[in-house]
């Protein structure tokens, strides 16, 4: 039987058979790629971003990411050193080891940036964290990171004066 005898019982068996001959084989399956990438668009509809939409049954939880230990020293929210402790445990896990992260509070307006210094000594890292809030003056927290069990470990923590 000829191919075009084939061709009659389906297109399959045409892309089959042209495989055989290079040219006409990559001409048939670049054929298939475009008429499949054409009528996929048929299949999806526009997204929305609708928060009220309601899927299923589970209700949505946000991510949980990983916060250092440590209180806040004296003179700082909670909301504040929460975030400057995201930032922080962000520029140690950065593979450039001198790296600064910003951060900053919507809630508050206080900002700033974390930043590991010195070198990993027994698993512990020194770091400075600037706060910048408009209202007062720029402050300083130091400390140590120290890698634990469950996570980061911040020790000794001070707030410092004047940036």
């Amino acid at each position: 039987m000829s191919d075009r005898s084939h061709a009659s019982r389906g297109g399959f068996i045409v892309l089959y058979r042209s495989v055989g001959r290079p040219r006409e084989g990559l001409a048939a399956m670049a054929g298939a790629c475009l008429l499949a990438a054409l009528l996929s668009g048929c299949a999806s509809a526009p997204f929305h971003d609708d928060d009220s939409l309601v899927t299923g049954s589970i209700k949505a939880t946000p991510a949980s990411l990983p916060v250092p230990e440590g209180p806040a020293p004296k003179g700082i929210t909670a909301g504040d050193w929460t975030q400057a402790k995201l930032a922080l445990d962000q520029a140690l896990a950065a593979r450039d080891g001198d790296v600064s992260v910003p951060w900053d509070n919507p809630e508050t307006g206080t900002r700033g940036t974390a930043t590991p210094v010195g070198p990993t000594q027994a698993g512990c890292r020194g770091f400075m964290i600037s706060l910048v809030d408009g209202k007062s003056a720029d402050r300083w927290v130091q400390g140590e990171a120290c890698k634990g069990r469950t996570g980061t470990v911040l020790n000794q923590v001070r707030l410092l004066g004047r940036a």
